[in-house]
């Protein structure tokens, strides 16, 4: 008995492994597309089985150093075709997000458009963002792509999203202080700002803010139960160092650094985005062929995401980091250019999460 008892435990491991390795889903997860059909509950609503787990699809060469692209999650980006049309009545819940069923068999999710940009087009090259009468479109769910930026991030492996997935996400609601734990909290602390909230789907002690991304997330909207307990907690250093660049040259915003965070998705630093170790040039590089820009997908566009429409740019980024300043917070703009700043209060920013997995 012990004997069948230490190979069932093998043939259960050796699962676990497989299943970590591929995306569950009708497609291949490599081509970028939707997650498939899941089993029916009776009500029209199906479980949880629409889920992308983690594969290395790609690699990307940055200055002579090789770097894994990657799968994992699921989140919705790029615009229904014309010919496919959606079944509101079979769904899926995931965290803030109602997956349909589209007749192409991919899962879509319904989005009103907030772009604030005139004459902009979805990727088919045929819909204006925000006109033609509608004010809401269906994007197909996709594997989120990553890149893996190195695998020595206090011994895992640190993932940044290739694209910018999102957009209208505040860094704080206003440019007010608070008061905290009898401490003064600036509008630009990261570990009480909304964005933060937003990408744990979790608030830290601030009776300021209702609980509004609450489950509801980024973590809880793009990962399955199963991947969540995957995506390892990490430190976030949020010290004096991390708001200057790798080599020191920016001010460093110390009367505006907050304690470390502990998360499971966060925003990349100041510090980390200008580390030539992650494939990221100094502080004061920008343009076509920065490896920081990063480009809107079209879920993005909806929500509100600018795009530059040179030729190799991209859109602008959050980073978690404070400028010197109570009321801005660092970002990435749209030539990749990391030395850059907005109010924290701005209503369309754009987010390209980051998070760790084991090695």
């Amino acid at each position: 008995m012990k004997k069948f008892g230490k190979i069932a435990a093998l043939v259960a491991a050796l699962g676990l492994a497989l299943s970590f390795m591929g995306c569950s889903n009708n497609s291949d997860s490599g081509s970028g597309n939707a997650a498939g059909a899941g089993t029916g509950n009776g009500n029209g609503q199906t479980t949880e089985p629409a889920s992308c787990d983690y594969k290395k699809v790609d690699t990307v060469t940055i200055n002579g150093t090789a770097y894994d692209i990657v799968v994992f999650g699921l989140w919705p980006q790029t615009i229904k075709a014309k010919s496919v049309t959606v079944d509101t009545n079979v769904t899926e819940i995931h965290g803030a997000f109602t997956y349909c069923k589209g007749s192409d068999g991919q899962w879509y999710v319904e989005q009103a458009e907030k772009s604030y940009e005139s004459g902009y087009k979805y990727s088919d090259g045929i819909t204006t963002v925000g006109q033609g009468g509608a004010t809401t479109k269906w994007f197909k769910v996709e594997p989120i792509k990553w890149r893996v930026l190195t695998t020595n991030y206090g011994g895992n492996k640190l993932l940044l999203a290739e694209s910018i997935l999102t957009d209208g996400i505040q860094y704080y609601l206003n440019k007010s202080s608070r008061t905290i734990g009898g401490n003064t909290v600036y509008a630009n602390n990261y570990k009480y700002s909304t964005i933060r909230a937003w990408l744990n789907g979790k608030y830290e002690s601030d009776d300021t803010q209702a609980a509004t991304h609450a489950g509801k997330g980024f973590l809880q909207s793009a990962f399955t139960s199963a991947q969540q307990e995957q995506i390892k907690t990490t430190t976030v250093d949020n010290s004096a160092e991390s708001t200057t660049d790798a080599s020191n040259n920016i001010p460093q915003a110390t009367s505006y650094k907050c304690g470390n965070t502990s998360d499971k998705i966060f925003l990349l630093s100041e510090k980390e985005v200008t580390t030539s170790a992650y494939g990221f040039a100094a502080y004061d590089s920008y343009g076509a062929g920065n490896a920081r820009i990063r480009v809107t997908t079209d879920f993005a566009k909806a929500t509100g995401a600018y795009q530059n429409s040179t030729a190799g740019m991209g859109g602008w980024w959050w980073l978690r980091s404070p400028r010197t300043d109570a009321t801005l917070a660092c970002d990435v703009s749209l030539t990749g250019d990391p030395n850059w700043g907005h109010s924290v209060d701005r209503i369309y920013g754009s987010v390209v999460p980051a998070l760790c997995l084991p090695n």
